[in-house]
């Protein structure tokens, strides 16, 4: 015969009926078309795509092809951290590449390139923790955190906010039928402000508390018409003096000098009353009594006054309720609340301070990145832990 039939291996693997023209670089199956080339890769389940840990010869390695597959692999790679880098700047993703501010230290960052640092990431702190942490320890306020992806470690978006240069607390209002409602409130806002932003008075309401302060002086006669236009006169001095006190609190962000220690003490000493009918107090967590601790606030008070030197679980937690310190103390027994001084009467002020060195030591461990199950056993009573187990293990049966 003039003309054999080719052999099947010198075929298109695919087809059988055409010479191949194609080879793929995954697997060299031989192709004779695009057609038959789609039809490998479904059948195979083959990628196409090169394998650069292949195996080559010795012989094979100082060739113009091996250069080239690793030429091609080394810019593939390039190629696709460009992209990636694109990607990312299109879509608005930070990736927290920020730079350390000036001054800051350099034995937590790292060089990422000439002039920059980078700070390493904190074991277990997202972005933007860290610097709220000292922010918070800076104004003297002990910040307990509760186990990474619990609901109220969720619930804190509290931060440093860069427009007013200051903390923004997550605030937590309580009232007295246990409704919570969780509102972001500025350090240097005080706590009656807070709340009127948080929660507007009710026009009507509103309405009715001016119609009662007109009508008040016109019941009492003309003396107290006369007092009431003398005090109406002071009252704007009055006002400025409390403007510029409150403005001349200073933010977190500059240094404290003894003037501003003085407003802030100003601030603390404010006298306690109500503020549309209803009493401010701060919850004082992590107690040995089961009933909530609260400390009275004045509503003048700001924020960072109110926290100063107060331990607070990830954020604050304010109650609002119409009852008065005096009738709270005076109904101690059957109160659903505790008062602090009360509190400290009952435990006594060293119980109430050991168990605040606790929660500093409990919060210095987690910083530090030990775990919070950690516990000291340099003070424990030996003789003590002796007296239980004998009691537990020599029990009478019943």
């Amino acid at each position: 015969m003039d003309n054999p039939d080719p052999l099947l291996s010198e075929l298109c693997s695919i087809c059988h009926v055409n010479p191949p023209k194609y080879r793929c670089p995954r697997c060299s199956t031989r192709t004779c078309s695009l057609p038959c080339t789609r039809r490998h890769k479904l059948w195979s389940q083959c990628s196409g795509i090169r394998d650069p840990a292949a195996y080559l010869k010795r012989s094979e390695l100082a060739t113009e092809s091996a250069f080239d597959r690793d030429f091609n692999f080394i810019t593939g790679v390039e190629r696709s951290l460009e992209r990636a880098d694109r990607e990312v700047e299109n879509r608005g993703i930070d990736l927290a590449r920020g730079q350390l501010p000036t001054g800051g230290d350099g034995d937590d960052a790292q060089e990422t390139g000439p002039g920059r640092k980078r700070k390493i990431p904190q074991q277990g702190l997202v972005k933007g923790e860290a610097g709220f942490l000292r922010r918070a320890e800076a104004g003297a306020v002990t910040v307990i955190r509760a186990p990474r992806g619990m609901s109220r470690n969720k619930l804190n978006n509290s931060r440093w906010h860069p427009k007013h240069k200051c903390l923004s607390w997550c605030v937590e209002w309580i009232s007295a039928t246990g409704e919570k409602v969780l509102k972001n409130c500025l350090e240097g806002q005080a706590i009656a402000e807070a709340y009127d932003r948080g929660f507007p008075q009710p026009k009507q309401e509103k309405l009715d508390l001016e119609s009662s302060k007109d009508e008040k002086p016109l019941q009492e006669g003309d003396a107290a018409q006369d007092s009431a236009d003398t005090a109406s006169a002071a009252t704007p001095v009055n006002a400025t003096e409390s403007t510029e006190g409150l403005s001349a609190q200073p933010s977190a962000s500059e240094p404290v000098d003894p003037s501003a220690e003085t407003a802030e003490e100003k601030s603390q000493n404010l006298p306690i009353g109500p503020h549309r009918g209803l009493y401010f107090y701060l919850h004082r967590p992590r107690t040995t009594v089961k009933k909530p601790v609260l400390v009275p606030l004045a509503p003048l008070m700001t924020l960072a006054a109110a926290l100063r030197e107060r331990t607070v679980m990830e954020f604050p937690t304010i109650y609002v309720l119409p009852d008065s310190p005096e009738t709270l103390l005076a109904e101690k027994d059957s109160s659903t609340f505790v008062l602090e001084e009360e509190y400290i009467r009952i435990v006594g002020p060293e119980a109430a301070a050991e168990k605040l060195e606790t929660e500093q030591h409990e919060t210095d461990a987690e910083a530090s990145g030990l775990p919070g199950s950690s516990v000291d056993l340099q003070n424990v009573d030996e003789n003590k832990v002796l007296e239980v187990l004998k009691q537990d293990l020599f029990e009478p049966e019943t």
